[in-house]
């Protein structure tokens, strides 16, 4: 038999072999349903509308207990590799959407504080105090958000511009769950992350912002609009569910959904 147990901040799930899990429930306002979302990282997230009855979600979730626990049982070896990685310092990186390759080399200085800079084409150096890994790893994300700003940006306003597409803003940021998003005012984020994936893949993430332009959802006229300036957006969006596997370790805050 399988039970749910409630406590003060997670909610555990005793499996049918009884091991016991713990997961979060997060409450979306664009949901409809719920949904859940596995990850060696991120462990157990329930997505789930902000009306559905509290006792209904937990037994919803109990009676996936079968499924959950076999998409669980390599996650032992996964988090391994994932402590591991994180323990060390990025040798180099290649950023696919640019066809960029990067060497990263460390210089340790007396500042208490880490920074990442360019010193010639394809080699950037961190310096500082680079015995701290993850302020290595802090470093080397903000390098990235800039980075991306300056490539994204310009990337985005070459296809809405001819497009006659027009946002009021965009802002590049190290999103946690999300590839990008559309606001009601016409702003768009994009994740510095995306720079890790493929070109093709990052263009579909930029058409799908930009149809939120025209269509602020995800009706039959959004799907429309989104083919019409990417014919391939369904080999695209299903391509999309592992495009988080292409993100390093140091890198990450959290795989994206893309709204």
């Amino acid at each position: 038999m399988t039970t749910v147990r409630e406590g003060a901040d997670r909610v555990e799930l005793v499996l049918p072999d009884g091991r016991i899990i713990d997961y979060a429930i997060q409450i979306s306002l664009k949901s409809r349903s719920l949904r859940l979302k596995l990850s060696a990282r991120d462990g157990m997230v329930v997505v789930v509308p902000p009306n559905l009855d509290r006792q209904k979600l937990l037994a919803l979730v109990a009676a996936k207990a079968d499924w959950i626990g076999k998409r669980i049982a390599g996650f032992d070896a996964v988090r391994h590799l994932i402590t591991t990685e994180s323990a060390a310092r990025p040798q180099a990186f290649d950023l696919a959407a640019l066809a960029e390759s990067w060497r990263v080399e460390y210089k340790p200085t007396r500042s208490r504080t880490v920074g990442a800079r360019v010193d010639q084409p394809g080699r950037i150096v961190v310096a500082g105090a680079v015995d701290d890994v993850d302020a290595c790893h802090a470093a080397l994300r903000r390098w990235l958000a800039s980075h991306a700003t300056m490539t994204l940006s310009p990337w985005l306003a070459n296809l809405a511009e001819p497009a006659g597409l027009r946002y009021t803003d965009v802002v590049i940021k190290n999103q946690r769950t999300r590839w990008g998003s559309c606001s009601t005012t016409g702003r768009i984020s994009l994740n510095c992350k995306l720079l890790f994936l493929p070109r093709d893949l990052v263009q579909y993430v930029i058409w799908h912002e930009l149809c939120h332009l025209l269509e602020l959802n995800h009706s039959k006229r959004f799907w429309m609009h989104l083919r019409h300036f990417e014919p391939a957006a369904d080999s695209l969006r299903g391509r999309m569910r592992d495009a988080g596997k292409a993100v390093p370790t140091w890198a990450q805050r959290g795989v994206g959904l893309v709204r």
